[in-house]
């Protein structure tokens, strides 16, 4: 591979009536107006290709942009606004429910607390039916025991008149006869 060298040239720039090798410093800061002139009209001419061509788009978006941001920090705002109801009207529909809920329920307990009464009262109905009928079954059961009682002590005491007559006694006959009697009962 050859080597290559880079070689830099040195300018000088020299001001009219200056030796070379002779630096003035002073030089230096001298202006040269035609230098100074185009210099002045080129950035007057890139400032205004600059301004139709780059600044307008730019500061078009620019002012897009805030029209922008300011709707979005609107529509924000509406937002929280819109959120801020929707809470209210969020916790007064809850408050509204509760109370339908806590009025549904004493209306169930009352309901319930008359039901219960209902059921009560006729079962107390039913109850004293009850009650009356057996009353009235034990009474026509002991009216009957004891007109069958009657109707058997009067057989019995015919049977044993029958048999007193039939014999002629005296006290000790009679004794035996009774006691002969109760136990044939």
């Amino acid at each position: 591979m050859a080597d290559q060298t880079t070689t830099h040239a040195t300018i000088e720039v020299q001001p009219h009536g200056a030796e070379a090798g002779h630096g003035d410093s002073s030089a230096l800061m001298q202006a040269n107006k035609g230098l100074v002139l185009w210099t002045w009209v080129t950035f007057i001419l890139v400032c205004i290709v600059l301004y139709k061509v780059a600044w307008k788009p730019i500061l078009a978006g620019l002012d897009q942009r805030e029209k922008d941001i300011r709707k979005s920090l609107d529509d924000a705002e509406k937002i929280r606004d819109e959120m801020a109801q929707l809470g209210e009207t969020q916790q007064r529909m809850l408050g509204e429910a509760e109370e339908k809920s806590k009025a549904i329920l004493a209306e169930a307990r009352k309901g319930a607390g008359e039901a219960a009464r209902s059921i009560e009262a006729k079962a107390r109905e039913e109850a004293q039916i009850l009650v009356e009928n057996a009353t009235r079954e034990l009474k026509a059961a002991q009216e009957k025991a004891q007109a069958d009682l009657r109707k058997e002590s009067a057989e019995i005491a015919v049977a044993l008149a029958g048999k007193i007559v039939g014999e002629k006694l005296d006290a000790e006959n009679d004794r035996a006869l009774v006691d002969r009697l109760i136990e044939e009962l």
